[in-house]
Formats: C-alpha cells, structure tokens, sequence
C-alpha cells in the first residue's frame, strides 16, 4: 500500500519527470497543516532532478489557519536548517487562505493540499462582503460574456475554493506551466453550489484535469475521498 503522500507526488511529478531542468522551483500549500506535502513534495522533486543530473533550488509557501499545525509546520523547517522557507509559511486563526490571501502576487510551479472537508466558511464570506459582495478575483472571474463568473460554493462547504485559489496562481509564461493535487470528498463535487463549482472552474480551466477516487490507488481511503489533478497552464 502506498502513502497518500507518495499518490499526490506521483501525479505532480512524475507525468513531466523528463520536462524537469535545472532551475528555480516554487511549491506550494494553501491548506499545508503540518508541512507534510510541501517536504514530501520538495523530497521528490530533488530526487527525479538527481537521477536527471540537474540542479535545482526549491522554495516552500505555506498558509495554514490552525495555530498549533501550523507553529509544527515551522518548527519543524526550522529544525531542518530552512529557515527561508519557515518565513514563507503563514498561518493562525486570522490568516485563513479564502479570506485573506497571504501570496496574492505569486505564481507556483507545484501545489499540492488536502483542504478540510465539509467545513463552513461562513465567517471567511462574511468577512469577504457576502455572497452578493465579493469581488475576490480568486473566486469571481471574467469568462466569456460574464464580468462576474462565480467560483462560489455554498457556505458550509469551502473546499473547491481552495482548488480555484490554487487555479488562480498557476504559471501563464512558463514551458512547463503549473501542476496541482488536492484531495476532496464526494460531496464537494457532486453536491448542490459546490458540484456547480467544480462545473465552473472545469468550463474556465484551460489546463487539462484529472479526477480519481482514493480507493482506486490504494491508499487505504474511504472511496468517497476524490484526487483532483491538474495541470497546464491558464
């Protein structure tokens, strides 16, 4: 059985592993916990460019809204010798990844994140202007004939909002684009506003996707967890 961990890299890395050059790469996690997916992740991409003979530089970004994870997050890069990448963590109660962006200007390579599953982001919208009010450019986009193409899911479930957050910082300029894994359950892609979501960012999305369930790769989930990849550039 494989680690959930080594399921998310495997669609990250491996499927461009020979697109991989010397370079500068940016990863990140907008829902990053303990750090566990930026690390795993940095890990693999040091290894394929070492098997490839190429030399690359990795910098971690990482928000997280739970104080303790996050403070473990930290701690444990500063433990490691990166304390450049314990700086590009962000995180506690008051620096939630839908209402208040903390990498609103960057562009990333590789992200990867397990968002929280069926947990209200009432307060983020409230704090954000209301349903009718935002004007978040993560979340209202212009598509087509539409000023305002709305990403917004229902408030008790904001897990699709962390994938269009993710969409919103992929690479537009580079030959290799960005690639994006998140883990979701069943009922943020079927299921009311939410499923209409997933709708949306599919009609808006240039890059090519990819949706399988946990249980198809073995590692040990309930089949109603969904891996979404992505990849490509917008």
């Amino acid at each position: 059985m494989i680690s959930r961990s080594d399921v998310f890299c495997g669609l990250v890395f491996l499927p461009i592993a020979d697109k991989i050059e010397s370079g500068t790469y940016l990863l990140y996690d907008g829902a990053c916990g303990t750090g566990g997916m930026l690390t795993v992740g940095e890990d693999t991409l040091h290894e394929i460019a070492e098997k490839k003979e190429k030399k690359v530089a990795t910098h971690l970004y990482g928000q997280e809204i739970n104080a303790e994870t996050y403070a473990i997050a930290k701690a444990d890069l500063l433990l490691k010798g990166e304390g450049e990448a314990a700086d590009n963590l962000v995180g506690a109660p008051e620096h939630s990844t839908l209402s208040t962006d903390a990498f609103p200007s960057k562009e990333f390579d590789f992200m990867l994140s397990n968002p929280p599953y069926g947990k209200s982001w009432k307060s983020d919208l409230e704090r954000m202007g209301g349903k009718d009010g935002i004007k978040d450019p993560r979340f209202v986009v212009t598509h087509g004939d539409d000023n305002e193409f709305s990403l917004i899911t229902r408030s008790s479930d904001g897990q699709m909002l962390f994938l269009a957050n993710m969409l919103s910082k992929m690479k537009h300029k580079t030959e290799l684009g960005s690639r994006i894994a998140e883990v979701h359950n069943g009922s943020a892609l079927f299921t009311g506003d939410a499923g209409q979501g997933e709708s949306n960012i599919q009609e808006t999305d240039n890059s090519h996707a990819a949706r399988k369930r946990a249980s198809d790769w073995s590692i040990g989930s309930p089949c109603t967890q969904q891996l979404i990849g992505c990849g490509g550039q917008i």
